[in-house]
């Protein structure tokens, strides 16, 4: 029991195909990617999916976790309020995690309905967690969901966090997919939505170097000035779910990886190594 199986997706709304349209072809690389993984994690049928999303409610202090039984999301934000998607969630597993999480020293908040009420929050699931959703539910899956969002705390806070994932499926022997939710580099090329910058690409090509040598630690200690410079979103998540394989015998596999918007999405799956 344990994890099962991770994966690195990118989220951007465009390859959703009723936002996207035709354009939806410029980056049919990276949607072909995401319906392979998304056929490998159903054949596994976890008994939960844990996402890692930077777009979630996220706490400079902190890193959250929606903790409700039953919680919704939709496209409105990208002119689509007709493309809902709905998840049950483990509230034990959650418990569990917040519980040791703090033992630990590492800061978590847990966002029930009265604490969403008192940050102002609204108690939906966001872009990050929608987008690989979608295809895993088009795929047939329907697992428990549980949305965790990143803190912007140190590295190697984050990467002891996804260790105490691993630790409390285990326990608990719960079987799962981790799925970190994140874009590369938004500064890819002239025109890119945070504008360009040479390093982006130099970033992109540097973490998946690094993710290909299974060099995880170096991540940890990649350059301040080149992520700053790079304009990412998936960092975080990816240490987090990085730290969760941490002493598993996982291999990775880089599916696709391409940026014509100027941003760098990245499929990723890492499988654990045949006996």
């Amino acid at each position: 029991m344990g994890i099962l199986m991770a994966g690195l997706s990118p989220h951007p709304p465009i390859i959703i195909p009723e936002i996207g349209g035709r354009r939806r072809e410029e980056v049919r690389s990276t949607i072909s990617s995401l319906e392979e993984l998304a056929k490998e994690i159903k054949a596994l049928e976890p008994d939960l999916l844990i996402t890692i999303s930077p777009h979630g409610p996220v706490f400079t202090d902190a890193i959250s976790i929606l903790d409700l039984e039953h919680i919704e999301g939709d496209f409105s934000d990208f002119a689509c309020p007709g493309i809902k998607m709905e998840v049950e969630t483990n509230p034990g597993f959650i418990k569990r995690l917040k519980e040791r999480a703090v033992e630990e020293g590492i800061e978590v908040i847990t966002l029930s309905s009265t604490e969403l009420e008192n940050y102002n929050l609204a108690a939906r699931l966001d872009h990050g967690v929608l987008v690989p959703l979608y295809f895993l539910q088009k795929a047939g899956l329907n697992s428990p969901v549980i949305p965790i969002t990143m803190g912007l705390l140190a590295y190697k806070k984050l990467y002891d966090f996804g260790l105490v994932i691993q630790q409390i499926l285990e326990e608990m022997d719960i079987n799962a997919v981790i799925i970190a939710s994140g874009d590369l580099s938004h500064r890819l090329k002239p025109g890119a939505p945070a504008g360009f910058n040479p390093r982006g690409k130099e970033f992109d090509e540097r973490l998946i170097a690094l993710i290909k040598k299974e060099d995880y630690e170096a991540i940890l200690k990649l350059d301040t000035q080149l992520i700053e410079k790079a304009g990412e979103c998936g960092l975080r998540p990816l240490i987090i779910m990085l730290g969760s394989l941490r002493g598993l015998p996982f291999k990775p596999e880089v599916k696709s990886y391409e940026g014509p918007f100027g941003v760098g999405y990245a499929v990723i799956g890492f499988y654990p190594e045949e006996d």
